[in-house]
């Protein structure tokens, strides 16, 4: 069974509320006392879309800012020795 909430209180207690969600409570959200709204748990929660592996680089190497004189070349002597 739902539990009834008005607006007000939904825009008072979001953190409450959501915490609720996760934890299976499901709300009907009122305005005027007319129900506009069902605020229910997602199942089974989604997994977060995973950035592919180009874009993982790209964002890798902006956050190090890397920046460098030398050639791709010169870095793998230098790295392979």
């Amino acid at each position: 069974m739902p539990e009834y909430v008005g607006i007000r209180t939904l825009k008072a207690k979001a953190g409450e509320i959501v915490r609720n969600v996760q934890q299976g409570v499901r709300y009907v959200v009122s305005i005027r006392g007319r129900p506009v709204a069902l605020i229910i748990p997602i199942e089974p929660a989604p997994e977060p879309p995973k950035p592919d592996a180009w874009e993982t680089l790209y964002r890798t190497g902006r956050l190090l800012e890397w920046n460098t004189s030398r050639t791709t070349e010169e870095l793998l002597d230098e790295v392979r020795g």
